[in-house]
């Protein structure tokens, strides 16, 4: 007789390989999280270089691996705020400080506080006498409170009409979701309690639970939506103890929640109304419960569906009683504010058809075309899973190895200021035996590690621009600098180190250079733009050349970053380079975004082109006429090859660069045909419209 009537078991292995294929599987979702709990410390320490106290968190399903391709979640980024101490008790209040009292009255809602201003010179409340207040609000009663807008208005002074604000968040783009908060200091007494509630004893375990008790909780600017008050309220969230547990799920159980918020996606598109919301917190919050319930035995792949089955029936219990308690904080009702009981009782019938009739919804799943997956054994027609797995992997590499050099080009603008040069430094000083190291977590040491490279580039850079311009001989120290600097990526500190020696006057050692580089900018090797110029993830960057589990170290072998020089060196850059650090004419300023802003005075360009363009003024000063000619050649072959042409970043330089070649060439009707065709595609801040004004004479 037939043990598995229903096929459950056939269909529990049929999905789990299917979420296998689709990157819910435990390389993919090791490789998510370590890469974004590597990104949370790299923009931690950028921060602490340039004198800001602020952590940076990444929660949501993108660092908990419980995300596909087809599921297009955004990134979710907690800052937290150090500059301000919050308190629970007057006795915590510290010096010369804001200090914020959490306080809550009698109509404050649950899971929300008022902060009120305490002095920063003694530790009394601030009063409100009709002075302006900056930040905070006043209170009927003379107290005065901080607004949980404070942010919000920052961004509408930095963004404009390009600020998005979606309850906390505050953000520039629908991929993004920034939220700042502050750091309770003590654990608030509702998640207190949360650690003594009896549960069953399934779960959390005694170690999970150990782990939780040292997360910290945050308050973040977010009101009750029935408050009187909603400005001056903010909700408590303990998102790294829940990150804790999500972390802590089995896969089986990583794939049950995955599943949940596709089904959630799904009854949403079809059955809910716009102003109705059923959340991936409410399919995270099921699972909770669901665990608590259900013995860990059950949670195996050949039971998938049933488990699938049993966190369904707890929303069901939910439903029907109108209220679905927060996990760790349990006089909130997660309904509020989202669902209306009468689609409360809708989705109550349509989740019971679901559970009566085997979870066949599973078939009509579009997303990473889960339910054609499922019915057809075959998957020639569907992308193969290393496939998958090399672009999941090549997106986190993309974000990771252009972050780190985005944060570079950013504090290179700041390096002649005292307080950020010994910032650096100290970064340096850091030896891998001394103490401290072992204070960092291990992506903390991690993220000093990928730093490094790039303050060398920045030291080097700076110090021979110095020596050059002053006449000295450079020191061995300063070639040490070097050599520590050529970990950044597989070109652009060897060519700024090529571009010292040409501009040195020591051409023969920068053709030296220059072959090294060439030979190894392979087929396999892919630009990237580290100055922040575009911000789109290219389609398919490394998939090809990367391995299946790639890490930082080897495919930062196969990327040639942009090559960026700043005021500061002045002296190791080729004199025409020069114009790029001065692009703009007339009012071309008044027509830069605020992200253009952070390189435009730099002098920017790809490897590619710069390497093809130093080859022709080092071989043009060596005499060689053959290599020279080829040089020439390469770089207007980055126009004509559409492959080259459409992976730079920035193409109007490098037309520059040509038609400065022709220039010395003496062709100076085909360099103005350059410099021309350059504006034509870059109007404004175009380091071309004054070579053209140079060349016809017409300023």
């Amino acid at each position: 007789m037939d043990r598995d009537p229903d096929h459950k078991a056939w269909m529990s292995f049929r999905l789990s390989r299917v979420l296998d294929d689709i990157g819910v599987n435990r390389r993919i979702v090791k490789k998510r999280r370590e890469t974004f709990l590597l990104k949370e410390a790299i923009v931690t320490l950028n921060d602490k270089l340039k004198g800001l106290d602020r952590t940076y968190f990444h929660f949501g399903s993108q660092s908990e691996g419980s995300t596909t391709p087809g599921m297009k979640s955004d990134i979710d980024i907690l800052i937290c705020d150090h500059y301000t101490n919050i308190m629970s008790d007057l006795a915590d209040w510290e010096a010369m400080r804001q200090n914020g009292l959490m306080v809550k009255e009698e109509t404050t809602p649950p899971q929300h506080y008022w902060l009120q201003f305490i002095k920063p010179d003694s530790p009394e409340p601030h009063r409100y006498y009709g002075q302006k207040l900056k930040g905070c609000v006043p209170h009927v009663d003379g107290r005065v409170f901080i607004s949980n807008k404070i942010w919000q208005n920052i961004g509408k002074q930095q963004l404009g009409n390009g600020l998005i604000c979606c309850g906390p968040s505050v953000s520039f783009s629908e991929k993004w979701d920034f939220v700042h908060a502050f750091k309770c200091k003590v654990l608030p007494p509702e998640v207190y309690r949360w650690f003594h509630r009896p549960r069953r004893g399934y779960w959390p375990t005694p170690e999970m639970m150990q782990a939780a008790s040292e997360c910290s909780c945050f308050l973040i600017p977010d009101g009750h939506f029935e408050s009187l008050n909603e400005h001056i309220e903010w909700r408590l969230s303990p998102s790294q103890i829940e990150r804790i547990l999500v972390f802590n799920f089995t896969i089986v159980q990583l794939k049950c929640y995955v599943v949940l918020k596709m089904i959630k996606k799904y009854i949403m598109e079809q059955f809910l109304s716009h102003n109705s919301k059923l959340t991936s917190f409410h399919c995270k919050t099921v699972m909770f419960f669901t665990l608590e319930r259900i013995s860990p035995a059950e949670w195996k792949e050949d039971r998938l569906i049933e488990c699938i089955g049993y966190c369904l029936q707890t929303l069901v219990m939910f439903l029907m009683r109108g209220h679905c308690p927060h996990y760790i904080i349990s006089e909130v009702n997660l309904f509020e504010g989202k669902i209306t009981r009468n689609y409360q009782l809708v989705l109550l019938e349509k989740i019971k058809e679901l559970l009566d009739s085997n979870l066949t919804i599973l078939y009509d799943l579009e997303i990473d075309s889960i339910g054609q997956r499922v019915q057809i054994p075959t998957t020639g027609m569907f992308e193969p899973r290393l496939t998958i797995c090399r672009t999941i992997n090549n997106v986190l590499a993309y974000n990771l190895i252009v972050r780190v050099g985005r944060i570079f080009n950013l504090i290179a603008n700041n390096a002649l200021n005292p307080a950020t040069f010994r910032l650096l430094f100290t970064v340096l000083s850091i030896p891998e035996e001394d103490n401290i190291i072992y204070i960092l977590s291990r992506y903390e040491r991690q993220a000093l590690s990928l730093f490094k490279p790039h303050i060398y580039s920045i030291f080097a850079s700076v110090t021979s621009s110095f020596y050059i311009e002053h006449k000295l001989q450079l020191t061995p120290e300063i070639f040490n600098l070097y050599e520590r600097s050529l970990d950044t990526d597989v070109t652009s500190s060897r060519l700024k180190l090529a571009s010292m020696f040409y501009c040195r006057g020591d051409p023969q050692r920068a053709a030296d250079v220059l072959n090294d580089v060439e030979r190894r900018y392979g087929a396999n090797v892919h630009a990237l733009c580290q100055c922040g110029r575009n911000y789109e993830e290219p389609d398919a960057l490394l998939i090809e050349s990367t391995t299946d589990d790639w890490n930082y170290d080897t495919v930062i072998r196969k990327v040639a970053l942009c090559v960026s020089f700043t005021h500061l060196d002045v002296f190791c850059v080729p004199p025409f380079l020069l114009y790029e650090m001065n692009r703009a004419v007339n009012d071309d300023i008044l027509h830069r975004s605020s992200l253009e802003r952070r390189w435009m005075d730099k002098a920017a360009v790809d490897s590619r082109p710069f390497l093809y363009y130093l080859q022709y003024l080092t071989y043009r000063k060596l005499g060689l006429h053959i290599k020279r000619v080829q040089a020439h050649k390469n770089l207007i072959n980055c126009f004509i090859n559409k492959d080259i042409l459409y992976t730079m970043y920035h193409a109007e330089t490098a037309a520059n660069l040509l038609g400065h070649c022709w220039e010395m060439e003496g062709n100076l009707p085909e360099a103005l045909r350059f410099y021309n065709s350059s504006v034509q595609n870059i109007p404004r801040n175009n380091a071309a419209n004054w070579h053209i004004r140079r060349l016809t004479g017409n300023f």
